[in-house]
């Protein structure tokens, strides 16, 4: 494919004239530039914010003060920088208070905290700021930017939520598609739907509601692929369906195009970090957003990755200054690409090797999205890890990582939580363990089913 001009991004104006849309088109406007600069522009950039974040965590992080007390920040260069120690998410467990910094520059905003199982079912919690919120939106706009969507036409989503919203089978409508675009765009109506409802329940929904734009988990689009080509539905009115959360397959694109006729694109973050890349308009593979964060691809000794080698992905947040995440094993594997075609300059990774998760398979024959409310786990004992296996379709087993054994009570009461969030009465079965391992591919999966899937 031909590369593509510099600088021909259109940037639509906020629809009010209110600060906080300002100081995002602005944002916008950055952000167009930099994707274009040279690599190394890009890389002057990043070792800039680099610095100041590490030197700032150095000031008023009681953790990093001492995991970096030897390090001379002026010398920083990016070479020395992947010397430096991996934080893992057992630190983040254990030092979460001296991680977080004791205070704030002025202009980051307020604070907020975020709680997440991430890729490895390993709860951690961190705390996102302002700033972290406004580049969250600002590269959510350049991804809808990217792919050139009609915002006039509906959009649905069919995502899992904690709590019971969005329930099968009514979801929840919204007179447009929400934050951020709705502060640049006149949109369509937006629908949502707790992917905890039955793949036959979210047929029907699909089939109501007639989106041109869906966004789902990837095993579920995959279950909705199989039962809608077991049907014989189509849906003539949908453009792309949009991923998030979990590895995409070369199958699965190759059936939404199939049997939905739709594009498909994939975009990959974490809670705690936010964007960390975004799939290219021309090509399948990504681009790291490497104005919000430095991504490394390493081996099991450290030492960097070649390209299309696959390895442990580091995250480094550039701009978070409330929980500092530097060289951070977010617990997912990928692999990193040689430069696009596109023309953008910024990083591209190849594939993502995450976790994916399967389909819980009730004993009536219907599948559905596993629900684990970890957060309610949590409430009731602290635990290290977490892993739920479906032994059969009557039995769950739930594999626990603690520092203490629970006490009945406690065990009662997580079973009950899960049970709950499953919906369906299993017989649930708990056993401890010292660690929960990874696949021999790499892997991490939250959710292992047992039975064939067919």
């Amino acid at each position: 494919m031909s590369g593509k001009e510099p600088n021909t991004e259109q940037i639509p104006t906020p629809i009010q004239s209110r600060q906080q849309d300002a100081v995002l088109y602005s944002l916008l406007q950055q952000l167009n530039e930099s994707q274009w600069w040279s690599s190394k522009q890009l890389v002057r950039g990043q070792l800039h914010q680099l610095r100041r974040v590490v030197a700032y965590s150095i000031l008023y992080s009681p953790f990093y003060r001492e995991r970096f007390r030897n390090l001379d920040v002026n010398r920083l260069e990016l070479e020395n920088f992947r010397m430096l120690p991996i934080l893992t998410r057992r630190d983040l467990q254990e030092y979460n208070d001296t991680i977080d910094c004791s205070q704030l520059p002025e202009n980051h905003g307020k604070t907020s905290e975020i709680m997440t199982s991430g890729s490895t079912a390993t709860p951690v919690k961190v705390r996102g700021t302002g700033l972290t919120s406004m580049l969250w939106n600002a590269i959510n706009m350049r991804e809808q930017l990217w792919h050139q969507r009609d915002h006039s036409r509906i959009m649905a989503a069919i995502r899992w939520h904690s709590d019971p919203i969005g329930l099968a089978p009514a979801g929840i409508e919204f007179e447009d598609w929400g934050m951020p675009i709705n502060q640049f765009y006149k949109t369509g109506l937006g629908f949502y739907l707790n992917s905890s409802a039955d793949i036959a329940d979210q047929l029907r929904w699909l089939q109501k509601i007639k989106p041109a734009y869906l966004m789902s988990h990837p095993s579920n689009l995959m279950a909705l692929l199989r039962e809608a080509q077991r049907q014989a539905i189509k849906f003539p009115e949908l453009r792309e369906v949009r991923t998030v959360g979990e590895t995409v397959t070369d199958e699965l694109r190759q059936l939404a195009q199939v049997e939905f006729n739709a594009h498909l694109v994939d975009f990959y973050s974490t809670q705690e970090v936010g964007y960390i890349a975004i799939q290219c308009p021309l090509n399948e593979h990504y681009h790291i957003q490497s104005e919000s964060v430095l991504v490394e691809v390493v081996r099991e000794d450290g030492s960097a990755c070649e390209s299309n080698e696959v390895g442990k992905i580091l995250v480094t947040s550039l701009r978070n200054y409330a929980t500092p995440l530097i060289r951070y094993d977010i617990g997912d594997y990928g692999e990193m690409g040689e430069a696009c075609s596109c023309g953008r300059s910024l990083p591209v990774l190849r594939r993502i090797h995450g976790r994916v998760r399967n389909m819980l398979q009730l004993p009536d024959g219907n599948k559905r999205w596993p629900n684990f409310g970890f957060a309610k786990f949590m409430e009731i004992a602290p635990l290290r890890q977490f892993q739920v296996v479906q032994r059969r379709l009557d039995l769950i087993e739930l594999k626990l990582v603690v520092d203490e054994k629970l006490s009945a009570e406690q065990e009662a009461g997580i079973k009950q939580v899960l049970i709950t969030r499953l919906g369906h009465p299993f017989a649930v079965e708990i056993t401890y363990h010292e660690v929960i391992a990874r696949t021999a591919g790499g892997k991490y999966e939250d959710f292992v089913s047992m039975i064939s899937v067919n």
